[in-house]
């Protein structure tokens, strides 16, 4: 399971941004906007996720802590995309991310729907296969423990652009870094 999750997680959270990169000329903002997204679809089915687990204690807690650090997240990346890019009109990006069109289709049709449907079969997924709730609950412990790490990356990259002149490849590059080895901490002593 440890593997499959590992290399699910760098299908997701790695390879599609990297794809749009690479191939679609994403910007920073742009492959943020991807991760806030997930992260937000993530946090929204948080409590779905955790109501399988009744023997998880702390569980109001670790409600309240996502949910403040993914605002805290999303709030942070804005901090950063005004600090590096003054010029850039974060309104208009956001719609041109939603109108993005590759096929001919807009990506906001397709993307949204997938990243709903993909948190959706994840947990259908995790009661299906009957992973045991101590494994399921020291995964969601590191999680948390790693959206903490992502929040410090955030903060460093937040006082780069604040006191330094940082290019949108160095942000790019710190960005797919971290997420490349966010599954290896996230999965690490789960038996």
């Amino acid at each position: 399971m440890k593997k499959i999750e590992i290399i699910s997680s760098l299908l997701g959270d790695v390879a599609l941004p990297l794809m749009g990169f690479l191939f679609w000329d994403w910007g920073f903002y742009f492959i943020a906007l991807f991760f806030l997204f997930d992260l937000i679809f993530k946090t929204f089915f948080l409590k779905k996720r955790l109501s399988a687990l009744e023997e998880m204690r702390g569980r109001n807690k670790f409600l309240l802590y996502s949910f403040l650090f993914s605002l805290i997240e999303v709030l942070m990346i804005h901090f950063i995309v005004i600090g590096a890019f003054p010029s850039l009109n974060i309104g208009d990006t956001f719609i041109d991310f939603l109108s993005y069109e590759e096929l001919g289709i807009a990506q906001g049709i397709v993307l949204l729907p997938l990243l709903f449907l993909n948190e959706w079969m994840r947990v259908r997924n995790e009661n299906k296969i009957a992973v045991p709730h101590t494994i399921r609950i020291q995964i969601m412990f590191n999680s948390q423990r790693v959206q903490v790490y992502r929040l410090i990356l955030w903060l460093a990259m937040g006082l780069g652009v604040l006191f330094l002149s940082i290019n949108e490849l160095t942000l790019i590059i710190a960005f797919f870094l971290f997420f490349i080895a966010q599954p290896f901490l996230v999965f690490r002593n789960v038996n």
